[in-house]
């Protein structure tokens, strides 16, 4: 009698090339099959493959990378995406007041930067307790003379755009973690920067007034005089330099004759890119994240977000909101993950840039139903929302979160109104 052959006596590399086709939750299940199985689930090899596929856990690209607390291990990566996906998470609100604000917040490893008004503070990344929140705070109150609309922290700068057309510069310590105030361009603009972003080489900013204009990098001499003034003749909403530091991206309300959409060369200060559109009037830009130097992600007034590929200055690909609602704000985790924040509803939408409709909705506060997600960030496991009058955290991470997958609600009432 031959005998029968059995899968647990199958040399370890050819056990490893079955167990590649396997999904990741079957592989936990394989896990506990007996010993030699879950020492091979439980090595890397079978992970690396199948960590770069995930939503939001990927963390391929360096930049994406730079701003997770914590990285995520291979296996854990697939958990986590699948809690993404299926709305599985703990809320939590971090901060709020009863003055309705537009905030703006950016997220670093260790701190999550929020301002609304005219405040600027920081939130540790580190707290273990909701009892230990107002100790893991940084605030900035000085100089700060009027209402902050834009800010960017680079390195160990924070650079803040106001209404009153002003720019501030603070400097982070390093021997301790305070703020202090670096100097400021008092009359940087006529009208309200509503967009500031900075490379090694230098600062821009643009305003309602027009304008974008090019300053010379933090410490230089003469800093307080433009090296160069850009005219888009039309209110500027967003920029964003791309990552070689040699272009910038302007967005601004699409309320004049020329697009809401200009790309600058920052070594000739010229428009280096046609971007041929059939553009609506008032489709104004709003917010833009770069990709890769040639891929770059725009949202706003039209409802949608828009690929576009330099290499061809076309829009390569769109994605519409699902309740057709302005996009104030989007994030990306530079590989296929989007997210976006909109005008109703304090509403984020998640997106896979390989799939042509949204991925799963989150709302931040359903008590305050009425509220836009004005500005948003994440890394892997966290989501960070700010509304008017709300700053919200969404952990994915954990293992036995109740599920809320509001995606249902919108495809069930699709059903109902066909």
């Amino acid at each position: 009698m031959t005998d029968a052959r059995r899968l647990d006596t199958l040399p370890s590399d050819v056990l490893i090339l079955i167990f590649d086709y396997c999904h990741a939750f079957d592989l936990v299940r394989l896990s506990e099959v007996c010993t030699r199985f879950y020492d091979i689930i439980r090595g890397e090899t079978l992970w690396i493959k199948k960590s770069k596929q995930p939503i939001a856990t990927n963390q391929t690209s360096r930049k994406f990378r730079e701003r997770c607390n914590p990285l995520l291990c291979l296996r854990t990566k697939w958990h986590v995406s699948h809690n993404w996906q299926y709305g599985r998470y703990e809320k939590r609100v971090l901060s709020s007041q009863k003055i309705k604000l537009m905030p703006w917040i950016q997220l670093t490893s260790d701190i999550l930067w929020w301002s609304g008004g005219n405040q600027l503070c920081g939130f540790k990344r580190t707290w273990h307790s909701h009892e230990a929140q107002q100790n893991n705070r940084i605030l900035v109150n000085d100089n700060i003379r009027s209402d902050i609309c834009k800010f960017i922290v680079r390195n160990e700068c924070i650079i803040t755009g106001h209404r009153d057309g002003s720019i501030q510069f603070w400097t982070k310590s390093r021997c301790d973690e305070s703020i202090d105030f670096y100097c400021s361009i008092d009359r940087a603009h006529t009208s309200d920067v509503n967009a500031v972003d900075e490379t090694c080489d230098a600062i821009m900013s643009g305003s309602g007034d027009g304008t974008v204009k090019i300053w010379g990098p933090v410490g230089q001499r003469f800093l307080n005089i433009p090296v160069a003034t850009l005219n888009i003749a039309d209110r500027v909403w967003s920029l964003s330099a791309d990552p070689t530091g040699k272009k910038v991206a302007v967005g601004s309300a699409g309320n004049s004759d020329s697009p809401p959409l200009h790309i600058f060369d920052l070594e000739c200060y010229s428009e280096s890119h046609i971007l041929n559109h059939n553009w609506q009037r008032g489709a104004g830009i709003l917010d833009m994240v770069w990709d890769s130097p040639q891929i770059l992600l725009t949202c706003g007034y039209d409802t949608y977000i828009r690929k576009w590929d330099l290499r061809t200055g076309t829009c390569v690909y769109s994605w519409a909101d699902p309740t057709d609602a302005t996009i104030y704000c989007i994030s990306s985790d530079y590989y296929y993950t989007m997210l976006t924040g909109t005008q109703f509803n304090c509403k984020t939408v998640l997106w896979d840039q390989r799939q042509r409709n949204y991925v799963q909705l989150y709302f931040m506060n359903l008590s305050r139903m009425s509220s836009p997600v004005y500005c948003l960030d994440f890394d892997s496991a966290h989501l960070y929302g700010a509304t008017d009058q709300h700053l919200v955290e969404l952990t994915f991470s954990g293992y036995s979160y109740k599920e809320t997958n509001y995606k249902e609600i919108l495809r069930y009432e699709r059903i109902r109104t066909n």
